[in-house]
């Protein structure tokens, strides 16, 4: 698979009912070009994992939406050369930072804080919040050009999953779609684990044969550890899967609308690659802010 690949070959090859090898080549390839369609037709570069640097300008307001999504984490913010730091928890509530509500009489700590994404997809665009700040700091209620930086990770992506190791090996559940990506793996106690492109030794691990299968030494079997990566949502796997279904099968008919069947019967074809069950399942997942 390409890195941005949607979807897997078995997976299409499944849907189409083959089962050998012939067009593998042709669509692995559609695969990666139907994947391209896609993210390009959702205004998105890549849905997985990544660190993203933000400019923007400036309103004076204590608020601010982010275009990426769904968002993990916030790496960094600076408002006017002044670097922000996160909001420790309100005073008066033991209530973490990012996406709690405060307590009555509860008062939150300067800083900025992050709307939580709930872990599932589609998510929508989050905010970012600031207590005590503005984005636009030298000039409160004025528009300041390119002022405001966020440094922020930014994907679909299933964060500390519990898994334990047995027989040298542990697979991830993938319950809202299949593996894309490592994001690393940790101990039960939030020591790392080294990621070795060969055999592990203990403390480390490598990626198996099959998507979303972890290696390990055998010394670390019975071990408790926290695995994250990034996946595509089952429901974008699918309209890539019939996209290149549709692709694939527009080859054997270039430019025909319809067939007669011996006189007696004609079948219409639908001439859109784009279908209307394929628009409806990418809805969700557009861009929305301008990018």
């Amino acid at each position: 698979m390409a890195t941005n690949d949607l979807c897997q070959l078995a997976d299409v090859k499944a849907w189409l009912g083959r089962t050998d090898a012939n067009s593998d080549a042709l669509l692995t390839a559609l695969i990666t070009r139907a994947s391209r369609l896609i993210l390009s037709s959702l205004q998105r570069g890549t849905i997985l994992p990544r660190t993203i640097t933000e400019v923007r300008d400036g309103t004076g307001s204590q608020s601010l939406t982010l275009k990426a999504w769904p968002v993990i984490s916030v790496n960094g913010l600076i408002v006017d050369n002044q670097t922000i730091p996160p909001s420790p928890a309100m005073t008066g509530t033991s209530a973490p930072a990012s996406g709690a509500t405060p307590s009555p009489g509860g008062a939150r700590q300067p800083g900025w804080m992050l709307e939580a994404w709930d872990g599932t997809p589609p998510g929508r665009p989050q905010t970012l919040s600031l207590s005590g700040y503005s984005f636009g700091l030298c000039c409160p209620g004025a528009r300041n050009f390119q002022d405001v930086q966020i440094v922020y990770q930014a994907g679909y992506q299933v964060t500390n999953e519990s898994q334990v190791i047995g027989g040298g090996a542990a697979s991830v559940s993938a319950p809202y779609g299949a593996w894309a990506s490592d994001a690393g793996v940790t101990y039960a106690s939030g020591t790392p684990l080294q990621a070795v492109p060969g055999t592990p030794a203990a403390g480390q691990y490598a990626l198996g044969p099959a998507a979303g299968g972890y290696v390990f030494n055998a010394a670390d079997n019975g071990q408790t550890v926290l695995i994250s990566y990034g996946f595509v949502p089952a429901d974008l796997a699918q309209a890539a899967i019939e996209l290149v279904s549709e692709m694939y099968k527009y080859s054997q008919r270039v430019g025909e609308r319809s067939h007669s069947l011996g006189g007696n019967e004609t079948v219409a074809f639908d001439t859109s690659r784009m279908t209307p069950l394929i628009q409806s399942l990418l809805q969700p997942y557009r861009h929305i802010l301008p990018v």
